[in-house]
């Protein structure tokens, strides 16, 4: 056991680290750049095995009653009004609203607190220098001293200098196409208690969330490649949002108001932190400096308090450091590539860049948000299929590290006949949908299509031209990642909906086009609503970047759904 050790870092991972090495009797020192404690900081959720380690400090309870009330998230029109919306009380699991919603800050030092009593605080400092030999690693501090450390741990955020210190040019960003700006607004007297998201055309939202302070949380949001924003001071962040978001709409004049005002403006352009290792020699990463997943993933905090502890108990419990440091990131690389999986498409399928697509995702969320659907998205949203084991911590030891060798699992189908059987069974579905297309190969089929009364929503010959290529792009990897896994009774019954769903893809474009039956059409694109909505949850129990992957595709098939209703409503003269 390692009896000296140093987090820089005194945000969440940084604290439940100190929190439980710290009562094992270690010395702890945790040093921190500011100048005193930050409360500041914005909305946060913790899921699943985040909550149970929580539980299991004691922490749980005060962390819901420190919540801050938000009750749930409602996508709104300019005018205000709610295009869709999921509430917590009409979800059985945590949906895009958590059940335990805290501000970053509050969390914070609902750990800091307690951590406090066990360890030595330090503000106002960082780490200059590090040097490791074989008993020890000394480090140099920006304020001049020198001590010796055991174990060094950085604890820091996604731009961590100490880890580029220590461990320099091996982080590869993965950046994910959106910049963020998060900020506290004055609260006024019509905002409520949910989580309010408005979407601009150009890839912009603006959205505003509750808080238990008497004020709101606002976000701006740019989904564009990166153009090294956040380098910029802030008095130059504020002007290139200002000229941004000028014309924007709903409340964006009073949230741009309150730039001049707010003391707690933060920029940051999204991407994700891939290290090839966590630890070298006697330094470790964890939370964020090791793998930032980004707020896309919705599962930053749950990451941050589960590997602070599960780094703490192979620390605490083996007498070989390196060992620890090899568990650990044995322990937690799967539940951390799970979370970074999120496709680099989703910001710009959240933030569309035109009405009409921003029309297509109100739409599809509205579809989404009906009782048959909802129960799919809180599986989504709620707990990971990869998350770590906690129950090995549950037994004391002297020594030595707890997790076992992992036993050889059986193999999926090769990367060869996976992409072969997904090559096979989409082309087959594409010449079926390509022989019944209403393009000028078929200008029968051209011309009646045509002559049907459709709605305004109807998207123009190009936006279906353009979606159908991304739809079936999803399909493929979700159908490729199912067959590459082992097989088994869920496995299987994910490859099995998958199979269907791209069957009944074919079948519906003969129903429609081909025999021109409308009001059997309707029913058929009803009928793919659920069996999609069964394959995605099917297939996030097995692999959740496949069940990822078919969300643009069962959104459509909700609009869809729609629009070939209407179709049939309005068109009565063409009834079979």
């Amino acid at each position: 056991m390692s009896h000296r050790i140093l987090i820089t870092g005194a945000s969440v991972a940084g604290n439940t680290a100190a929190w439980w090495l710290g009562r094992a009797g270690l010395d702890v020192t945790v040093v921190e750049r500011t100048p005193g404690f930050r409360d500041g900081g914005q909305n946060i959720d913790v899921r699943g095995v985040g909550r149970e380690v929580l539980r299991r400090m004691g922490l749980e309870q005060a962390a819901l009653e420190q919540g801050t009330g938000e009750e749930g998230t409602a996508w709104v029109e300019e005018d205000g009004s709610v295009a869709a919306q999921f509430l917590t009380a009409d979800t059985d699991a945590d949906g895009p609203t958590a059940e335990m919603e805290i501000l970053r800050g509050d969390l914070a030092r609902l750990l800091y607190e307690p951590a406090g009593e066990h360890a030595t605080y330090r503000f106002g400092d960082s780490i200059a220098g590090v040097e490791q030999d074989d008993d020890g690693a000394t480090v140099t501090f920006a304020s001049g001293t020198t001590e010796r450390f055991d174990v060094v741990i950085v604890a820091e955020g996604v731009g961590s200098t100490s880890r580029e210190m220590v461990f320099p040019g091996e982080n590869a960003p993965r950046w994910m196409n959106l910049t963020i700006a998060y900020f506290t607004i004055p609260r006024q007297a019509d905002d409520d208690r949910l989580w309010r998201w408005y979407n601009a055309p150009g890839g912009r939202s603006v959205s505003l969330r509750p808080d238990r302070h008497g004020t709101a949380r606002a976000m701006l949001s740019v989904q564009q490649p990166p153009g090294g924003e956040q380098d910029w001071d802030g008095d130059r962040q504020k002007a290139w949002l200002r000229t941004r978001f000028a014309d924007a709409g709903w409340q964006t004049d009073r949230v741009l108001d309150a730039l001049e005002t707010t003391d707690d403006f933060y920029l940051d352009v999204l991407r994700q932190v891939r290290m090839p290792r966590w630890s070298g020699g006697r330094v470790v990463l964890t939370g964020d400096a090791a793998w930032c997943a980004t707020p896309i993933a919705g599962y930053g905090t749950t990451l941050a308090v589960t590997g602070a502890y599960v780094l703490a108990q192979e620390l605490i419990r083996s007498t070989d450091m390196r060992a620890a440091f090899k568990a650990y990131e044995q322990a937690m690389r799967p539940m951390v590539e799970d979370a970074q999986s999120v496709p680099r498409l989703a910001p710009r399928l959240a933030n569309p860049h035109s009405r009409l697509g921003i029309g297509l995702l109100h739409g599809a969320l509205r579809v989404a948000s009906r009782p048959v659907v909802r129960s799919v998205a809180g599986k989504l949203f709620g707990g990971r299929s990869r998350d770590v084991d906690l129950s090995r911590y549950d037994t004391p030891t002297s020594g030595g590290s707890l997790i076992a060798p992992r036993s050889p699992a059986a193999a999926g189908l090769s990367p060869l006949l996976a992409l072969g059987a997904v090559a096979v069974v989409l082309g087959a579905s594409a010449i079926v949908g390509r022989r019944n297309a209403p393009d000028p190969s078929h200008p029968g089929i051209r011309r009646w299509y045509r002559r049907l009364d459709k709605p305004g929503y109807t998207p123009p010959d190009a936006v279906f031209g353009a979606a159908w290529p991304m739809l079936e792009t999803g399909l493929a990897v979700g159908g490729y990642r199912l067959l590459r896994q082992p097989s088994g009774t869920a496995r299987n019954a994910a490859v099995g909906l998958w199979l269907l769903n791209t069957a009944m893809v074919g079948g519906w474009t003969q129903l429609f086009f081909r025999e021109k039956r409308l009001g059997a059409s309707a029913v058929a694109s009803g009928a793919m609503v659920a069996s999609s909505a069964a394959y995605l949850a099917t297939a996030a129990k097995v692999d959740r970047p496949a069940a990822a992957a078919a969300i643009p595709f069962v959104a459509w098939l909700g609009f869809a759904t729609l629009l070939a209703e209407r179709i049939w409503r309005d068109n009565p003269g063409e009834r079979r």
